[in-house]
């Protein structure tokens, strides 16, 4: 017999975190999770997400046993700058058992309607800013161990949410480039032509006075990412967050800032792609997941550029471009072997052609999906 229950206590928490070891079990791609940090990101008292918005968390259980997960939760910072009454799903993960999917994903609709809500999205863990979208190419790439901060799914996920009624609400593109290719001429005078003519400043982002950097960081970002699909501006202990991560895993030789005089205009972040290492940590620090952490900056062969933006009035003139050439530049002269730059929302056509043209290709994607209520 299949029952869902709504889940509150610890443990149950942690019985939700760690029932995806069961779905992974014999998956070489998969990344676990670490624990610790996940149920810090589900603790409704310590998690920043949480000041402005509210969730449920709900398991399937059949004859007893937990056969799938799925949190609903309604962001209420979203939903006020975007104007709309949308709720999500996230944190999805089922046996390849259509009744529990479809049941599941009733309950995280049932939870969200009652809040008013008329549309659910998903999968975000919690945020758009977080981990985001079922995968949906890209099983066979190289690597097709998810890079940091990405997700990893069965290709039955998708089929599930058919059953369950869902549709595609927008797809995600990771594009990548290889250790050996051969930048055209054209990019590489795009940085000069800034400088000389424009008298921008290209340096690199201090991620030792990053208290400094921050306010220049969180300016970028509430300007530039305001057009894109599912924006909203961050909350200051989100920020602070994001640069307790910065410091422990961005590399400062592949992190930019562009500065017209003291105005801070445009930013990339990259970081070193940790997760062979992560992935050897098996969810944990203790005992020995620390070395292994410790470890992955160093051994990390790939890079993931997952922050770019570009001010509205200095588009259109070659910034991006530029950005993404130096990271390539100088992540090569610092050993990585490939650069990947995502999430890029594929109505982002301003910043897909030009990757395109200088030789990004798309070799993942990543899907939302979403139903009326």
């Amino acid at each position: 017999m299949l029952t869902i229950k709504e889940i509150h206590s610890k443990k149950e928490i942690k019985d939700f975190i760690t029932f995806a070891w069961q779905i992974y079990k014999n998956d070489p791609n998969w990344v676990p999770p670490l624990i610790m940090d996940t149920m810090n990101m589900m603790d409704k008292q310590k998690s920043p997400f949480f000041k402005f918005s509210e969730a449920a968390y709900f398991m399937a259980y059949r004859d007893g046993k937990p056969v799938g997960r799925v949190t609903a939760h309604v962001n209420n910072m979203h939903n006020e700058y975007r104007k709309v009454k949308e709720g999500f799903f996230g944190f999805y993960e089922c046996l390849d058992d259509d009744e529990a999917a479809v049941a599941l994903m009733k309950a995280a609709e049932d939870w969200v309607r009652s809040k008013g809500m008329l549309k659910i999205i998903g999968p975000e863990n919690f945020c758009i800013y977080d981990e985001i979208g079922f995968l949906a190419a890209g099983w066979n790439a190289d690597p097709a161990t998810p890079v940091v901060l990405t997700t990893y799914t069965p290709k039955y996920y998708l089929d599930h949410m058919i059953k369950a009624g869902y549709q595609k609400e927008i797809d995600w593109y990771a594009f990548k480039v290889s250790d050996g290719f051969q930048i055209k001429e054209v990019f590489l005078k795009i940085k000069n032509r800034l400088e000389q003519r424009r008298g921008l400043k290209f340096r690199n982002i201090n991620l030792k006075r990053l208290d400094l950097e921050l306010p220049k960081i969180k300016h970028i970002f509430r300007d530039a990412w305001d057009e894109n699909w599912g924006h909203f501006p961050m909350s200051d202990k989100q920020f602070d967050n994001v640069a307790e991560a910065l410091k422990i895993v961005a590399d400062e030789r592949v992190c930019f800032m562009v500065e017209d005089g003291d105005k801070p205009v445009a930013c990339s972040v990259s970081l070193p792609d940790i997760n062979p290492s992560v992935k050897k940590m098996n969810g944990r620090f203790l005992p020995f997941g620390i070395f292994h952490f410790l470890a992955a900056k160093k051994n990390a062969k790939g890079l993931r550029t997952f922050m770019l933006g570009v001010e509205k009035e200095y588009r259109n003139i070659g910034i991006d471009i530029a950005l993404v050439v130096e990271t390539f530049i100088h992540g090569t002269a610092a050993g990585y072997k490939w650069s990947e730059c995502s999430l890029i929302v594929e109505t982002n056509t301003k910043m897909i052609e030009p990757i395109k043209k200088w030789g990004g290709h798309a070799y993942k994607t990543y899907r939302l999906v979403s139903n009326q209520l």
